[in-house]
């Protein structure tokens, strides 16, 4: 048993110097190629089996040596030309040994290296894991089983005196102390070319890429981080921390950037502001990165900074461009376009025929041009991402039926005749239907202009798979070339063809369509052949309504006797018993209606005068009931009286959309002001002329605007905000049109001074984003909408009680 150890104990330093020694000439040689490295690790290994079978001992018949352990190690971690290295080395020896077992040595050898080999390539392709060493130390051992087999049976007897297990052990073991030695050999050699490259790179490059341990400190880093931070030199950053270099601060919120990656395990990208080399502030592109080691536990950071300055500086002139082209060509365009319009439809007078046609092509021509301008403001906000998307569920259909509507006066001598076919009746997206209106207008307007004379185009909605909508135009054209399709969707793309350039446009149309939709989630293709059309196709994503409630209509009406009749929406049946029996007595009838449900529903079934209004009802919120009357087809004009508990509170939550309302009054109810505010509904003091307020400094677009809305209003105009400020001062207005750029400051600052109940609409050549919808009610941009928009938006707002006009204000809608 002594012996044994002895020779386990051998064998063990001759692994461990070999193995030291294939470390030191590795060292050396790690430049040169995979197969030279190869071959010297075969050379290696060839030696220690030489070496092993030269000291081997007899131990009871068990001949004790590494042979098989370094052929296996050499084919498994060498490939072919170790393993021939190490193969033809150990037979040649062999051989030279001689004996009576040199033909089952010589077998041996040939099978474990076979072994070896079909390992080797097993885990080429994937990395190695300890599971392969271990399953090479088994197969090794088989191997020597494999090798009394395929050896006469006479011969076997002849030299096999003992048990063949501590054989197979043996084998088994040095082949795993081998192989881990290799292994971790390997990895020690991976790992440091791999910290070479990595610093090498992070020195050369020009920007400050570093990284950092959990705790943030610097475990390597770059010359441009070491200017930065005016270090002297990297050596200085390795050990310390941001907070080191950086105001507490900043450096704080470093490091909570770099936490949350660590926490996340996700890349994080930020754009911050930093100190730049030469002390000015500036702004860095920063990116934090987890940094995993072997076994893929988070044990750092990496950071990479650039110098995003100049881009920043750049955005910022282009959107002060954006924003100077947006004021200075909308403002006079729209000036130029209204007044145009205004002339051609008569409003200033016949004109005689040549000069009618004269006006009408310059009208024409200002929409042109409008469009163009739209069109590349449009695609610089889009990819600037500061064009803002108001997403709601609603049914698609009146929307493409809009974008019809709005498409039949383009090019209306070609005769075009638009079709919708709907076979997804009721469906409903989450889309943003001014966007999506934009989507159609510019998908339309290519069909209508590459259509004949006469022709169709065809605009259907259909389900698509896996709850997909699909909305489609289709022309009957000449089709897209072939050369064409590839770049339809860039940016300033044209078909050369005599039609494009006879027809005109930007060439933006569709790559702001490609754009909006993927902003709404969905996407856009298109289907063509030459000579028989093109068909656009928009899928996004359909969205599911919930069943509506039954709705329970209890009418608590008088006899009809010719009366005026009031609903009074209000939950408390005493409370309405009580307005119920002082509108009798004023000579009203009424309804009662306890919820918002009922009222919708007697409101679709009768007309009413006015109605009283608790802004809670029925733990509702009357002020939604509100909103959904201005908004709804049917007594959408009706004047109302507000009776609640919270009347203050309600003025505020309506804030500037409480158009049409007569009087506001406090529970208890005060009968002689319930009586007042029914006399002016009687005697039509509620019917009194709106009065406007128009704050422009541009006169052209005073006097557009002063035309478009004509006499049924009483129009104020004022030129700056002081002016506006004075008028809003000594009148009450029922309405504001307000610009937002003028002489003395921002028209916004006026909305500190008006009412809360006064409506206000945002007319400027700048796009607002929706911060201001809490207090103004519209927001229109120049060129985008026309004075004639415009004018139907105040006149919608400005809600007449009078009965004789609200048949007719219906049958304009």
């Amino acid at each position: 048993m002594i012996e044994i150890w002895h020779s386990l104990l051998a064998n063990l330093a001759l692994v461990s110097i070999l193995v030291v020694a294939w470390d030191l000439v590795a060292d050396f040689t790690g430049r040169l190629s995979k197969r030279m490295q190869s071959l010297i690790l075969g050379v290696v290994m060839c030696a220690g089996a030489i070496i092993s079978m030269a000291t081997a001992l007899s131990v009871s018949g068990f001949i004790v040596d590494l042979r098989a352990a370094f052929i296996a190690a050499a084919a498994f971690f060498g490939g072919w030309p170790a393993m021939l290295i190490a193969t033809a080395g150990s037979i040649a020896y062999r051989i030279h040994l001689g004996g009576q077992g040199a033909s089952i040595g010589i077998v041996g050898i040939l099978i474990t290296a076979v072994v070896g080999i079909a390992w080797h390539h097993i885990v080429a392709a994937r990395s190695r894991t300890m599971y392969d060493i271990f399953g090479l130390g088994v197969s090794v051992a088989l191997a020597g089983l494999i090798t009394l087999l395929v050896i006469p049976p006479q011969v076997v007897t002849g030299m096999v005196q003992q048990s063949t297990f501590p054989s197979l052990v043996f084998r088994f073991l040095s082949t795993i102390i081998i192989g881990v030695l290799l292994d971790r050999q390997q990895r020690r050699r991976d790992l440091l070319m791999s910290n070479m490259i990595y610093r090498a790179m992070v020195r050369e490059l020009p920007d400050c890429l570093n990284i950092k341990d959990v705790d943030g400190r610097f475990i390597a880093a770059n010359p441009a981080t070491a200017e930065m931070v005016r270090a002297a030199s990297v050596e200085q950053l390795i050990g310390k921390t941001d907070f080191d270099f950086y105001p507490k601060e900043v450096a704080e919120r470093f490091r909570q950037d770099e936490v949350g990656a660590l926490e996340t395990g996700q890349t994080l990208r930020i754009d911050q502001p930093a100190l730049l080399p030469d002390g000015r502030q500036g702004w860095l592109y920063t990116l934090k990165a987890p940094f995993r080691d072997e076994s893929g536990k988070i044990t750092g950071v990496i950071t990479y900074n650039r110098d995003i300055t100049e881009q920043k500086r750049s955005a910022q002139l282009k959107n002060d461009f954006i924003s100077t082209v947006s004021h200075e060509l909308r403002t006079p365009l729209t000036s130029i376009r209204g007044s145009l319009g205004l002339i051609s439809a008569g409003v200033a007078g016949e004109l005689p025929p040549k000069a009618a046609n004269l006006v009408n092509i310059a009208h024409k021509n200002s929409e042109r041009l409008v469009l163009l301008i739209n069109d590349i403001l449009d695609m610089e906000k889009i990819e600037s991402g500061v064009t803002a998307f108001k997403i709601k569920q609603m049914p698609v259909r009146p929307v493409l039926e809009q974008s019809i509507a709005a498409s039949s006066n383009y090019m209306a001598d070609s005769r075009i005749r638009i079709v919708l076919v709907d076979d997804a009746p009721r469906a409903e997206a989450n889309i943003d239907p001014d966007r999506l209106h934009q989507v159609m207008a510019n998908l339309l307007s290519n069909a209508i202009k590459f259509s004949d004379a006469d022709g169709t185009v065809t605009v259907k909605l259909e389900r698509r798979d896996r709850d997909m909508l699909r909305i489609s135009v289709i022309d009957q054209g000449a089709g897209i070339p072939e050369a064409f399709r590839s770049r339809i969707f860039g940016k300033f793309e044209q078909a050369d063809a005599s039609s494009t350039r006879r027809i005109g446009g930007t060439g933006l149309g569709l790559s702001i369509v490609k754009a909006i939709a993927e902003k709404l989630g969905g996407a856009v293709s298109f289907e063509t052949e030459e000579g028989r059309g093109t068909s656009f196709h928009v899928d996004l994503a359909e969205a599911h309504r919930q069943a509506e409630k039954p709705v329970l209509v209890e009418r608590r009406s008088r006899p009809r006797d010719g009366r005026l009749r009031v609903l009074i929406c209000e939950d408390e049946a005493d409370v309405a018993a009580v307005i119920a029996a002082l509108l009798d007595a004023e000579g009203f009838s009424s309804d009662v209606a306890p919820d918002i449900d009922t009222a919708k529903a007697l409101l679709r079934s009768r007309d009413y005068v006015a109605l009283t209004l608790d802004i809670r009802l029925a733990g509702e919120s009357g002020i939604k009931l509100f909103h959904d009357i201005r908004a709804s087809p049917v007594n959408s004009d009706i004047s109302v009286i507000v009776i609640s508990a919270v009347a203050d509170e309600a003025k505020r939550s309506l804030n500037g959309t409480a158009v049409g309302i007569v009087d506001w009054l406090e529970k208890p109810v005060d009968s002689r002001r319930l009586h007042a505010a029914l006399a002016k509904i009687v005697d039509g003091k509620v019917d009194r002329r709106p009065r406007i307020l128009h704050v422009e400094d541009d006169e052209g677009v005073l006097a557009v605007m002063s035309a478009g809305l004509g006499p049924s209003v009483s129009f104020t105009s004022a030129k700056t905000l002081q002016e506006a400020r004075r008028a809003v001062a000594k009148h009450r207005f029922d309405l504001v049109i307000l610009d937002i750029a003028l002489p003395d400051g921002s028209g916004l600052d006026l909305l500190i001074d008006l009412p809360l109940e006064t409506g206000v609409i945002v007319f400027s050549a700048a796009e607002l984003d929706e911060k201001l919808g809490d207090r103004v009610q519209a927001m229109m941009t120049k060129t985008r909408a026309s004075e004639v928009d415009v004018a139907k938006l105040v006149r919608s707002m400005l809600v007449s009680s009078r009965r004789g006009t609200r048949s007719a204000t219906h049958a304009k809608e």
